[in-house]
């Protein structure tokens, strides 16, 4: 299933409702920032007699900046009138693609189109979000009010607004019948808690048709009590004590169960309030066989949900078992009978996402994975990079290291046109414009090394629970069931030849490594189908790993060095263990969507507490004790939007957490973060930095002898015929082309304005001449043969889709179903067999050199 549909919105920032006075202040501040912070770079480069006379312009323009917020803050106070969206802030360059949702879909908005319904705000100043969000906007004579945040969203600081008048038609289908009022009757909510489960409809998702809510049910999840050696931090002292103790674990939290006849792959489901993984199970088939095995008559597969009513699975024909984990808001409804009556009045939606590969590719191993194996020897680390140095010196020279790394793979499920051209026509290798692509990739590929990023024997898969355990707890009403998996085993079909695996998740901030026996066998096979990582209900690793079973994905590292490597550090590491705090319910209205929302941007930034564990991992003296208090913080600052709650550092601990900190990041950082190098640290022998000597950067010799000989002709309409080049239409290609370099916004949350910009310049050259097959003509006549450009990427982002069909058909006709590409010339040759891999000659010489 692929997310390939994109709607264009509009994504601005608060100053885009500033008014005139606002805006001239704005303006200067601005200028005096830039001017700052060019002297500062000219401080941190050049160290020089004017130092001390830049730090005193420096000085003057700080007071400066102050003087002129104090006026802006004036102004802003000021401002009695309902703010206005201006127009002119309305551009290309504040449009972003976001990918069809719940929300768009049932908004009606179109795709490839741009719509005004949805605008996203991006927060500098808390002034202008709280007038917007307390009065709302207006834009067009239409009055937009503040809809919700995602998770990703708080973390850039960006709210998502509505029109009104959308909203008020469209609340009941995407809240399920259940609008604020009625929850602030039932005592209210946790605001960010709401705000996010809000936000579900939001999430990228392709529309569910074949769900029939009425063979779905919701029952408890299956906590129990594991016992384990924890080290347990008290948040008030910041003590650690080292105890044995039962940890009450969620293991079902965020996952539920469909039967294998409706789906054979885990996916991700959102509906409204409803959130998590959905992971095939035949519980149908363990009712029959525990049934067989019962005596004196006694049938299960009866079980009470959420509610207390009671279904047989089996005669009800249940084919959903939900989780209260992933039913967000299941205690403002009466019954899920209610739910599902106002679902289906209200033509509710179901969207899945995240469906499990049918080819799971390789994975790299990270920085933080990484640093935490403190006493990796130089020949260890040398082993690990082998497959990582050995792609970067066949890129030029083996097409199949080629084609991998541009994202030719099976793996790879959602190429785009370049990339399907060359799966059928790896000749195209031989362009320029490959070779450029190449020669980027390739200087990435280095780059990210020497940040961590390595080639492994490892994938990323879903985390899923033991749920033969969870029907033992659930329909046999077993308390302590026991499960297929013992305490330190788990089951993975990716690597069934495989005895151990090291489980590891991201973020990797403490030493994370759990190293588990693998155990496969027919019985496991037979009840857990999926490509998952599956692990046991005795076994404290979701509180090793800091994971959730509601999509969140493992690395399983079947790499033998590295398990070995990581089975040594994780010597007497043992999970951390503190008390969280606990959200509170409140009124829901715009104040406290603002206070909420506010709590939430800034609350706290996880990225600086990673960072500072990282600078700890990479020093020359490693305290773990340090490691550990950053590891809770990190923790409660993540939950601090909602719980409002951060602990308190006793003074003695703050000092020595800041002589751990002090200092800059580290060296690799000009790697892994694009730091300056007077931003970071020296170089030094921690595990990352010893990376810099270790992947070498040869030069790039594009003398690959098995590509083929490219023919620019077989991407033509038809290939027999000479094209004249159109001057109007190369005219308008590379005005638009040189343009669009400056109208791209790539956006830090991932989003961006390129596939909306391409869809203009597409439409534009377009209305030069309408006959499209006779444009790309002219298009690849002119940048294949005349200019023989090395920059195509606009040509394949427009006109991609016909490229690849005239590519396609030229194929059929030229070569005879079964030909193939020789692997040592790159000649055309018709296969015959399977495995053919060379021509007649080339194999002949191939015998001779063996024999």
């Amino acid at each position: 299933m692929s997310l390939d549909k994109q709607i264009h919105i509009y994504s601005i920032d608060t100053s885009a409702f500033y008014n005139e006075n606002e805006i001239k202040l704005h303006n200067r501040l601005n200028k005096n920032y830039r001017l700052r912070a060019k002297l500062k770079k000219n401080i941190a480069n050049i160290k020089n007699t004017y130092e001390s006379k830049s730090k005193k312009i420096i000085s003057s323009i700080n007071k400066r900046i102050k003087r002129i917020k104090d006026k802006l803050y004036i102004e802003f106070k000021e401002n009695t009138q309902v703010r206005q969206l201006r127009n002119e802030v309305l551009t290309d360059k504040n449009i972003v693609s976001v990918f069809e949702s719940t929300l768009t879909r049932t908004l009606g908005l179109k795709e490839n189109q741009l719509s005004l319904d949805i605008v996203i705000v991006e927060t500098f100043f808390f002034q202008i979000l709280e007038d917007i969000i307390i009065n709302g906007f207006l834009l067009n004579n239409e009055k937009y009010v503040c809809f919700t945040a995602s998770a990703g969203q708080i973390r850039t600081k960006k709210t998502v607004f509505i029109k009104e008048s959308l909203l008020q038609r469209h609340r009941d289908t995407l809240m399920c019948g259940l609008p604020p009022d009625k929850i602030n009757s039932l005592g209210g909510v946790n605001i960010n808690k709401y705000l996010a489960y809000l936000a579900l409809c939001n999430s990228a998702t392709d529309e569910w048709k074949d769900i029939d809510i009425n063979k779905v049910i919701v029952v408890d999840d299956m906590e129990t009590l594991v016992r384990s050696v924890v080290d347990y931090i008290d948040e008030k002292t910041y003590s650690i004590t080292r105890k044995e103790m039962d940890v009450r674990i969620n293991h079902t939290d965020g996952c539920g169960m469909i039967l294998p006849k409706k789906s054979r792959k885990s996916f991700m489901i959102r509906m409204p309030w409803i959130k998590g993984l959905l992971v095939p199970f035949p519980y149908d088939k363990f009712i029959r066989e525990a049934n067989r095995a019962l005596k004196n008559g006694f049938k299960c597969g009866t079980v009470t949900d959420i509610y207390g009513k009671q279904y047989n699975l089996l005669e009800d024909n249940i084919e959903i078992i939900l989780t209260k984990s992933q039913f967000k808001m299941w205690k403002y409804y009466s019954s899920w009978d209610e739910y599902k009556e106002k679902y289906i009045k209200h033509n509710c939606q179901t969207g899945i996402c995240n469906v499990e590969e049918d080819n799971i590719g390789n994975a790299k191993i990270n920085y933080q994975m990484l640093q935490t194996l403190t006493d990796i020897t130089d020949d260890e680390l040398e082993e690990l990079c082998s497959k990582t140095k050995e792609t970067i010196s066949k890129i030029g020279t083996d097409r199949k290291t080629m084609l991998k790394v541009l994202g030719v793979s099976d793996s790879n499920e959602s190429k785009n046109y370049f990339q399907r051209a060359l799966e059928i026509y790896p000749e195209l290798l031989a362009d320029t414009y490959s070779k450029e692509i190449l020669k980027q990739v390739k200087k990435s590929i280095v780059k990210n090394a020497r940040a961590g990023k390595l080639d492994i024997e490892g994938k990323y898969t879903f985390l899923c629970p033991d749920l033969y355990a969870f029907c033992e707890y659930l329909i046999l009403d077993n308390k302590e069931p026991k499960g297929l998996l013992a305490n330190g085993e788990v089951y993975c079909c990716l690597y069934k030849e495989t005895n151990y695996l090291n489980c590891l998740r991201s973020p990797h901030l403490y030493r994370e490594h759990a190293i588990r026996h693998n155990i496969s066998d027919k019985v496991k096979s037979k009840w857990f189908i999926t490509k998952g990582l599956y692990t046991s209900c005795h076994d404290p690793i979701s509180k090793i790993l800091q994971f959730d079973v509601d999509g969140d994905k493992a690395l399983v590292c079947a790499d033998n060095l590295l398990i070995r490597v990581a089975d040594r550090n994780m010597n007497d590491i043992v999970p951390l263990y503190y008390e969280m705090a606990k959200a509170e319910a409140e009124v829901i209205d715009n104040q406290s969507i603002f206070n909420g929302l506010r709590a939430a941007y800034t609350g706290g930034n996880i990225g600086v507490i990673s960072n500072d564990i990282t600078k700890i991992w990479n020093s020359e003296q490693v305290n773990l004790d340090v490691i550990k208090w950053l590891c809770m913080e990190n923790n409660f600052v993540i939950d601090y939007a909602k719980t409002l709650y951060k602990p308190i550092r006793p003074k003695e601990i703050g000092t020595l957490i800041h002589m751990y900190t002090k200092s800059k990041v580290p060296h690799f950082f000009m790697y892994a973060k694009n730091k300056e190098k007077h931003e970071v640290e020296k170089i030094n022998n921690s595990t990352i930095n010893k990376l810099e000597k270790i992947i070498n950067n040869p030069r790039l010799n594009f003398r690959a002898s098995n590509i083929g000989k490219f023919n620019y002709k077989m991407l033509l309409s038809n290939k027999s015929v000479n094209v004249d080049l159109n001057k109007d239409i190369i005219d308008k290609y590379s005005e638009l082309e040189t343009r669009s370099h400056f109208m791209i916004n790539k956006d830090t949350d991932e989003n961006s304005n390129i596939p909306y910009l391409y869809q203009s310049i597409k439409e534009e050259i377009l209305e030069v001449n309408s006959n499209i097959n006779y444009v790309v003509d002219v298009l690849i006549e002119y940048l294949y043969k005349y200019k023989r450009s090395s920059f195509k990427a606009t040509l394949w982002e427009c006109f991609g889709e016909v490229i690849l069909i005239n590519l396609s058909n030229n194929i059929h006709k030229s070569f005879k179903k079964g030909y193939i590409l020789c692997d040592s010339c790159g000649t055309r040759t018709m296969g015959r067999t399977s495995n053919k891999k060379y021509c007649e000659a080339c194999a002949r010489k191939i015998k001779r050199t063996k024999k």
